[in-house]
């Protein structure tokens, strides 16, 4: 299983979407935006840097189960 292409397309998708976000501050600064932020941005920024993280966990692990049954040491 390779997890690099997955992995590169979930962080080019929080990438581009942070992007946006940010552009809309000159537009929309008040209360609502800041509160969406907080409740819905920064949850959802974290929740993918989490899975970013488990998904190179997981590459680690999966490699060196690879490695094994292919009979390495």
């Amino acid at each position: 299983m390779r997890f690099g292409a997955t992995r590169s397309q979930i962080y080019d998708a929080q990438k581009a979407a942070r992007a946006r976000w940010d552009g809309t501050e000159a537009d929309w600064d008040d209360a609502v935006r800041r509160e969406h932020a907080e409740k819905v941005v920064q949850p959802l920024d974290e929740a993918v840097a989490d899975a970013l993280r488990a998904i190179d966990q997981l590459a680690v692990v999966f490699t060196q189960v690879r490695h094994e049954c292919e009979g390495g040491s």
